[in-house]
């Protein structure tokens, strides 16, 4: 399968995994929503508070991507030293790197597929961490 190809299909499986998480998370703050209110005005309130809800998780969505875009390496889990925690695709193993402006780990190599696709996982906010 072209390179290309399986990059895309990676790449929608992610966002429809995400967009399943944010759909999920909006049912359950709608439950708790319902359950929470009084029996006499459940109706009208119910709507209001889940799409509320709703609208909260939407916008924390948003500050969350524009801060990984702006900052990534402080979306991750960091050491004492404030280097990122990551698992290396090339080697394998658990390191801890600093992260520049653009996404990019310390011990990136340009051109290499596992760095490359590790980069977009940072920009992604996915990459694995320990």
């Amino acid at each position: 399968m072209d390179e290309r190809l399986k990059s895309f299909l990676r790449k929608q499986f992610r966002e429809a995994g995400r967009e399943y998480a944010r759909a999920r998370d909006a049912y359950q703050s709608g439950q708790k929503c319902a359950e929470t209110e009084d029996n006499t005005d459940s109706v009208t309130n119910g709507q209001e508070n889940q799409n509320e809800a709703t609208s909260e998780q939407e916008e924390m969505d948003t500050l969350r991507v524009r801060h990984r875009h702006t900052h990534p390496s402080s979306v991750f889990a960091c050491d004492d030293t404030g280097q990122v925690r990551i698992v290396c695709r090339r080697a394998a193993e658990k390191r801890s790197v600093t992260v520049d402006s653009e996404a990019r780990p310390s011990c990136f190599e340009s051109g290499h597929p596992d760095c490359e696709g590790c980069v977009r996982d940072i920009r992604d906010g996915i990459v694995e961490t320990w």
